[in-house]
């Protein structure tokens, strides 16, 4: 099926037919009542009026500030679009706790009205199914009307509620609509997930403000509604981010590692810009061979950086490409590249087939190796060896906390829900997410102990097969670190159960300068940057004597730079030798820096971003909120030994 043929309403919603709809709500109200049930609930009994203290209540709107300066816009503007009496509108956060709320007098002085109040809890296992709870549970919106309520005391009632989703798929929040059940109606719900789109478009915009945003859409009536899918690009071309409309549309494209534009669109960035600078409406088609067309969020004034277009597949010469052109054509079609592992080192090959067989015996595999070495790519490979085509599920353990953790890695039920025999409770959660596949975690160096004793809970709970037959386990646990396990056994903050928890294979990632298979790993990321350059010999000679402190991920940097500057298709040494920022050598403070940790930190960030750029002192001071004085006092040292 095409990826386009999903349909979309002009609100932006997905839509579904009538019958799909009712079994999957019946569905969804019929599990909401058993948790309710095994929670200790019953339908006679009074929901629990559960309330934060005001301290508490304060403290997490704080927390929540930055999503409610764009929720309580859309809560005011829904509030004025719900025709009727007895109604109310309101924001929680992900913990089920109303953080703003509007209501009006008739509903004010109602029991519901008297308990919906900012500090209220309204999870399922305080207040039965409701909308707001069952929202958050299942990451869908919902309607739960009058007596699919659990407390026979809500049945006078009907809740539409939509979860707010951030970039990286977490749920950040919920609107909900309230109002008795006899004035319900039917369109409240849409305008729910509407208002709910439109906080989750205003904060991708919001966390994206430095890089440009393109707007694109198979329909071009619709660039202007919230069904239009969303790209963050940087001023090189790269996508910074994609709301969840452009992964939908791109479905098949890679929009989760970062990606050059000319990836994803047969067309360089450098050749639309300026006309979607212009407020020109474009058509375009993207790798996969759908056409779309595109404009710009809002115009803005961006140096463009020209990276050559991936080859087209046309092998006529006099064929020139044109997929801008709005008169129907046959548009060219460009090879989507497929990144290749590379394991050719005989030391890093021994330890992937060590790894290989401890996953075949339910055995966890730590990978370490320092930043830039591929742990992330070493693990997803030996995902895709042990399990072929299964899913694999990637948890960053910097972003676990003591307080997230549990709705992270378990879902809305946190860890009673999963470890209970409760099939639906094991759908929600990242390691829900893993089952019957791999579940890899990165950072672990990082996890305060009460993680880690969860997690030593959930390996042991997954050996020993604790689970009800009914549940999928999950097939393997990867682990990496920029710490040795030698270090980690020296870290007084880490768990000796959790660290002997880990004890299976050991994959030690060498560094870039080891690698006997170095040529074989920068001809592939050059095939993956860039197909039809090659480098000579003697630039391949260069570049193997530097010293790589930033590893595989170094390189990368430096074979794009390499790519955007050569006047050829072969890149040359002296491309390489005359070109003080390929050096490779390690970023130094300035002399004047180096007395103060804080000074020499900034120092350093300064020079990398000024390297990374290019050497664009103007886009330096955009990204770090530093003038251009500052940027160029700490690089001068540098620029002068550029030609």
């Amino acid at each position: 099926m095409d990826k386009f043929a999903t349909a979309f309403t002009q609100d932006g919603l997905i839509q579904n037919t009538a019958s799909q709809e009712a079994g999957l709500q019946e569905n969804s109200i019929s599990n909401s009542w058993a948790r309710c049930s095994s929670y200790g609930l019953k339908p006679t009994g009074k929901p629990v009026d559960a309330v934060t203290s005001n301290v508490e209540l304060y403290n997490i709107q704080q927390e929540n500030e930055r999503v409610r300066q764009f929720v309580l816009p859309e809560l005011q503007l829904l509030y004025n679009q719900i025709a009727g009496t007895n109604f109310m509108v309101a924001y929680a956060e992900t913990n089920g706790i109303i953080l703003d709320a509007f209501l009006d007098e008739a509903f004010k002085k109602s029991d519901a009205g008297r308990a919906v109040i900012p500090g209220s809890i309204w999870t399922e296992d305080y207040r039965g199914t409701n909308a707001l709870g069952l929202a958050l549970h299942s990451g869908t919106p919902q309607i739960v009307a009058g007596k699919d309520h659990f407390f026979k005391k809500l049945g006078n009632l009907s809740c539409f509620a939509a979860p707010i989703y951030g970039q990286n798929n977490e749920i950040v929040g919920v609107i909900d609509a309230t109002s008795d059940a006899a004035s319900r109606q039917q369109h409240t719900l849409a305008l729910v997930k509407l208002a709910s789109k439109n906080v989750e478009n205003r904060l991708f915009i919001d966390q994206f403000s430095d890089s440009s945003i393109l707007v694109f859409h198979a329909r071009h009536e619709y660039l202007s509604t919230t069904s239009a899918a969303l790209l963050a690009v940087d001023d090189h071309g790269f996508i910074d981010g994609a709301n969840t409309n452009a992964k939908i549309m791109l479905n098949g494209l890679n929009l989760y590692n970062k990606q050059h534009f000319g990836d994803i669109f047969s067309v360089p960035f450098s050749a639309v810009i300026n006309r979607l600078n212009s407020d020109e409406i474009i058509r375009i088609q993207d790798a996969m061979g759908s056409v779309v067309f595109m404009s710009m969020k809002a115009t803005t004034a961006k140096r463009i950086v020209h990276l050559p277009a991936k080859p087209s597949l046309n092998k006529n010469p006099q064929y020139k490409q044109n997929t801008l052109n709005t008169a129907p054509q046959k548009e060219a079609q460009y090879e989507v590249i497929s990144p290749k592992y590379i394991s050719e080192d005989p030391i890093l090959k021994r330890h992937l087939s060590i790894a290989e067989n401890a996953l075949k015996h339910n055995l966890p595999v730590f990978i370490e190796g320092q930043r830039g070495t591929g742990k992330n790519a070493t693990a997803i490979e030996l995902s895709h060896r042990f399990l072929q085509k299964k899913a694999y599920i990637g948890i960053d353990c910097t972003q676990l906390t003591t307080e997230n953790y549990e709705r992270i890695l378990f879902g809305a039920t946190g860890k009673r829900g999963y470890f209970s025999q409760e099939i639906q409770s094991h759908l929600s959660g990242k390691l829900g997410q893993a089952s019957g596949g791999v579940a890899i975690m990165s950072n672990i160096e990082i996890l305060p102990e009460i993680i880690q004793h969860t997690i030593t809970q959930v390996i042991e709970a997954h050996q020993e097969n604790r689970f009800d037959y009914k549940f999928k386990s999950i097939g393997g646990f990867l682990f990496s670190s920029q710490h040795s396990m030698h270090d980690l056994q020296l870290n007084m903050n880490m768990s000796a159960a959790f660290l002997e928890s880990l004890i299976g294979a050991q994959v030690q990632l060498p560094n870039l300068s080891h690698r006997t298979d170095f040529d074989k790993i920068t001809i592939e990321l050059l095939r993956q940057i860039s197909p039809r350059h090659q480098l000579s010999k003697a630039s391949m000679d260069s570049l193997k004597l530097r010293n790589w402190p930033g590893h595989i991920g170094q390189l990368k940097k430096v074979l794009r730079v390499l790519v955007a500057t050569s006047e050829g298709q072969i890149i040359r040494n002296a491309s390489i030798q005359t070109d003080q920022t390929l050096s490779g050598s390690e970023v130094t403070a300035c002399d004047t820096c180096v007395q103060s940790s804080v000074r020499k930190e900034s120092c350093i960030l300064i020079k990398k971003t000024w390297l990374e750029t290019g050497g664009n002192i103007s886009l330096v001071s955009r990204r770090l909120g530093v003038s251009r004085t500052t940027v160029y006092k700490h690089i001068q040292n540098i620029a002068k030994a550029c030609p």
